[in-house]
């Protein structure tokens, strides 16, 4: 196959690669320089010592810049004798079909070492010509025939750099496209796991502008919620910021006039100003609006944006919608879970709440017992959420009680062995109405084992020790606590000193050593509030009746 002829000149090459050109000719012994169409000198031959003193003598500069000049009359590559034993290789350049200037390589032979040019442009450059002759020999290899071929070589070789350097820029487009889409795909993965917990929507937004912050190189990301959105009122009022702004102080003033500008089908907005001011920096912020039941209640936004890139662009706006429509959809959820709770909370309260009322003494006993379980979890260091679930189990702990006899729960006198019996089984009673209900699956042990004790004499299986469950050990000292401060069909309520001696003389026998002692220094000034608020209740039911 016959070869290609070599291109003609140098076109749409970048800067790059016509730096690699250069110094691929210098490692043949061929200087080059970089001019413009009138032959001003753009760059000099990376050279050093006296040489580099040589290629920067007025002789030399002149005879370049003529060559170039000359040049600019063809668009194709030459090769012309500058001085006798020296050629001149022009290579022109092309931005865009425009001729921009030329790449000019010097080809030196023997001869040319020997030429009157070359002494003269040495002794004017004050060198040592026999010096700069010894170290410019091994160079000075090339005749006109050469240099014609080394034309056609350089031409082939800017023509493949520049093929290279696509291919290389197309190679990194794949790349950044591809860390782009995986960096996409872990982060809507990462958000699609953390909106399991719908219990906290603040600390979901918040990872959301985190996760958005890294993955899109803003300086920072926020979420913003105005307090008189109903639609969004498990984030009203809150302004959740990824990252430092200087507009944080703003968004209440700002930003619900961007909000209310929103409509139904509003998408994303590139702010140029915020406040009046103009945005320093990059000069934009990203919003996107936040829907809940087709409604804007909030605002996801992105400021700062740095690296190679500073502008806003559709792989943001994009990834922001993206991220807007999870917090969207997260505050559909979370208002479906927090409905759903209130009603299951409701359902049991009102259970208890129809329990307690069997017996006019025991009213609001459950509440209490809920409320110093909620109180001793978090004195020991429990996390909200499960001093909470601690709380329910404290509720529910004597649902069993609805199938025991009205006449056993309610007797004035001593329980009979039969009665004792019958009151011994409301916690497994308990455990089986709940046992089916999966939001409760956690709190069965407190229903189950609340009256087990410490030295194993308890019920329903004479558990002992740390075989009993933490929450059962939990109930068990708000559940007698409240039973020796409360006024009884069969005594009156013990005073505090009392009941506390009480509990203290049982840690190790009936009740968990750690935790008693815990328990004596707990503030009771709320469960006595309890205590008079129920106590009331009961005479005002007793009026009525």
């Amino acid at each position: 196959m016959i070869p290609a002829p070599p291109p003609s000149s140098i076109r749409d090459n970048t800067g790059q690669a016509i730096a690699a050109l250069r110094r691929r000719c210098a490692a043949l012994g061929l200087p080059s320089w970089r001019c413009d169409n009138s032959g001003l000198i753009l760059a000099e031959p990376e050279d050093s010592g006296a040489v580099a003193l040589l290629w920067a003598s007025s002789a030399l500069i002149r005879l370049v810049s003529a060559a170039a000049a000359a040049a600019n009359a063809s668009d194709n590559a030459q090769v012309a004798e500058v001085f006798p034993g020296a050629w001149a290789i022009t290579l022109p350049e092309f931005r865009r079909r425009t001729r921009t200037g030329c790449v000019l390589l010097l080809a030196l032979s023997a001869e040319g070492l020997s030429s009157e040019f070359f002494e003269q442009a040495c002794q004017g450059a004050a060198l040592d010509t026999q010096a700069v002759r010894r170290m410019l020999l091994p160079r000075a290899r090339y005749g006109y025939e050469s240099a014609c071929s080394i034309r056609d070589a350089t031409l082939w070789m800017a023509d493949d750099l520049s093929h290279v350097e696509e291919s290389d820029h197309t190679a990194a487009g794949f790349t950044r496209q591809l860390s782009d889409a995986f960096e996409t795909i872990d982060l809507l993965y990462a958000l699609g796991r953390s909106m399991s917990d719908l219990t906290h929507p603040e600390q979901f937004v918040e990872t959301l502008a985190t996760r958005v912050r890294s993955t899109l190189s803003f300086g920072w990301v926020a979420g913003w919620f105005p307090a008189h959105r109903r639609e969004g009122k498990e984030l009203a009022g809150a302004t959740i910021l990824s990252g430092q702004t200087p507009f944080a102080a703003n968004f209440e003033t700002a930003l619900p006039q961007v909000l209310a500008a929103m409509k139904s089908d509003s998408r994303a907005t590139i702010l140029s100003k915020f406040g009046g001011v103009p945005i320093a920096g990059s000069g934009q912020i990203l919003v996107h609006p936040v829907f809940r039941a087709g409604e804007p209640v909030g605002l996801m936004l992105a400021g700062d944006k740095f690296g190679e890139d500073p502008q806003v662009s559709s792989y943001d706006i994009q990834l922001l919608e993206a991220a807007a429509g999870y917090v969207g959809a997260f505050l559909e959820n979370a208002d479906l879970y927090a409905q759903q709770k209130s009603l299951s909370l409701g359902v049991l309260e009102s259970l208890t709440a129809a329990i307690d009322a069997k017996d006019a003494y025991t009213r609001g006993h459950s509440q209490r017992v809920a409320y110093l379980s909620w109180q001793l979890a978090m004195a020991i260091g429990m996390s909200p959420d499960r001093a909470e679930r601690i709380r329910i189990a404290g509720l529910v702990h004597d649902v069993g009680k609805i199938g025991v006899p009205e006449a056993v729960l309610c007797k004035a006198g001593k329980l009979s062995d039969d009665e004792f019996e019958a009151i011994k089984k409301h916690p497994e009673i308990g455990h089986r109405i709940l046992k089916d209900l999966p939001l409760l699956e956690d709190i069965l042990p407190g229903v189950l084992y609340h009256h087990e004790r410490w030295d194993g004499r308890g019920y329903p299986h004479k558990l002992h020790s740390e075989q009993i469950p933490q929450i059962a050990r939990i109930i068990a000292l708000a559940d007698t606590f409240d039973a020796m401060s409360s006024n009884r069909s069969y005594r009156a309520a013990m005073p505090r000193t009392t009941v506390l001696a009480e509990i203290q003389k049982c840690a190790g026998v009936q009740f968990d050593p750690e935790l008693a002692k815990l328990f004596v220094q707990l503030d009771f000034s709320e469960f006595d509030r309890m205590v008079a608020f129920h106590a009331s209740q009961q005479v005002h039911a007793k009026a009525a009746a």
